[in-house]
C-alpha cells in the first residue's frame, strides 16, 4: 500500500461584471451547472485555455453522495509521452487504438454550503490552477455574454485580512506574475497600475516579479499606505502564487515598527488528505471524494468566520445558462 497526501483548497464563486464590480452567484449556481453539463454535448463542455484543451463532465455519485464537476487536462501527443515498463525497463511511445484517445489529468470540484463554495482537489502531480478553471469556466459558459466573468476566490484566514487592514502601511512588498495571468482591469492603486502596464509591456511567456522596499526611515506614509492598498487588492483577487509583505505600525511613541515578513498567501484556508491506494494501481474515484468529504467536515468545524470572502461584493448577479 502507498500513501497518497493532497492538498484540498477552499474558493468561493464569484461573479465580475463589466464594471470590475464583484457579485454573489445565486445559491442554485452550482447545481443549475452539474444539471446544465450533464445534459450538454461535449463540444458546449470544451474548451482551450492558453492552448491546452480541458473537457468537463458532471458527475453524481452515489458513494459518497458528493455531486462534482470533473475538469480534465488535455495532454497533448506532442508532449511526447512514453510508456515505460517498470520490471524490464522497455520504453515505447504512448499510442493508443483510437486516435483521438489522450491522457488526461482531472480536477475535482465539489460544491458545499452557501455563497458558492467548492472544495478543489486534483490527483495529479500539479493540478490544474483556480486562475485557469474560472476562465475556462468563463469561457464554456458563455459568462462574457451576459456581462461577466467568473473567479474562484480563495477563502482565506480573517486574522490576515485584518492584521493588513489595521496596519500603518506596509515597507515591503513583493509579488511574482506568472505570464498570462489574468490581472483585474482597475483597483489596486499605484501597486495595480504598475502591474498592467507591465503586463502590457512584459515579454511572451516571462513571468514578472515586482518588489517594493522602503528604507530604515520607512518613507512617507502615502507610500506606505500605497503598499497596503496593494497587498490587499493582491489577496483580495488572488492572481499571484506567490507574494509577500512586510507592514508597519507605530509604538507608544508614535515610531515606525516593522513587522516580520509574512507569505500573504500562507494564510488561504488549505486540508491536507491521505488516502491509501494499492502500488501500481490508480486511486478510485470513491477514495478521492471520500478524502474531500473529510475535509470538506473538517473545514465546516471550523465556525463561520473561518469562511470570510476574501473579497466584499456587491449584491447578487443572476446567470442563465446557455442551451446545446
Amino acid at each position: 500500500m502507498a500513501t497518497v497526501e493532497k492538498i484540498v483548497r477552499f474558493y468561493d464563486t464569484v461573479l465580475i461584471d463589466d464594471n470590475d464590480k464583484r457579485h454573489n452567484i445565486e445559491n442554485d449556481f452550482w447545481s443549475r451547472l452539474l444539471i446544465a453539463f450533464a445534459d450538454w454535448n461535449l463540444a458546449s463542455r470544451s474548451g482551450k485555455i492558453l492552448e491546452i484543451d480541458y473537457i468537463g463532465r458532471s458527475v453524481s455519485p452515489k458513494r459518497p453522495a458528493l455531486p462534482n464537476l470533473q475538469v480534465e487536462r488535455i495532454r497533448a501527443l506532442t508532449e511526447q509521452l512514453n510508456r515505460s515498463n517498470v520490471a524490464n525497463g522497455d520504453v515505447a511511445p504512448l499510442d493508443f487504438d483510437d486516435p483521438d484517445d489522450r491522457v488526461s489529468e482531472p480536477t475535482f470540484i465539489v460544491p458545499f454550503g452557501a455563497n458558492g463554495r467548492v472544495a478543489v482537489m486534483s490527483p495529479a502531480v500539479q493540478g490544474t490552477r483556480p486562475e485557469t478553471l474560472s476562465r475556462w469556466l468563463t469561457l464554456v459558459l458563455d459568462l462574457v455574454v451576459n456581462g461577466y466573468s467568473l473567479e474562484l476566490v480563495p477563502v482565506v484566514d480573517p486574522a490576515i485580512l485584518s492584521k493588513i487592514d489595521n496596519a500603518q502601511g506596509a515597507v515591503m512588498l513583493e509579488v511574482h506574475l506568472d505570464a498570462g495571468a489574468q490581472l483585474p482591469a482597475t483597483g489596486g492603486g499605484p501597486v495595480g497600475d504598475a502591474f498592467r502596464s507591465a503586463q502590457h509591456q512584459a515579454l511572451q511567456d516571462a513571468r514578472l516579479v515586482f518588489r517594493w522596499s522602503l528604507d530604515r526611515s520607512g518613507g512617507t506614509q502615502s507610500v506606505r499606505d500605497a503598499l497596503r492598498t496593494g497587498a490587499r487588492w493582491v489577496v483580495d483577487h488572488a492572481f499571484s502564487t506567490s507574494a509577500k509583505v512586510k507592514l508597519a505600525d507605530l509604538d507608544a511613541q508614535g515610531r515606525l515598527v516593522r513587522d516580520d515578513e509574512r507569505d500573504l498567501f500562507e494564510d488561504r484556508i488549505t486540508k491536507h488528505v491521505k488516502f491509501n491506494t494499492k502500488d501500481g494501481e490508480r486511486t478510485s474515484d470513491e477514495v478521492i471524494l471520500n478524502a474531500i468529504g473529510l475535509a470538506i467536515q473538517e473545514f465546516n468545524r471550523g465556525g463561520s468566520t473561518i469562511g470570510l470572502q476574501a473579497a466584499g461584493t456587491d449584491g447578487q448577479a443572476s446567470i442563465t445558462f446557455k442551451k446545446n
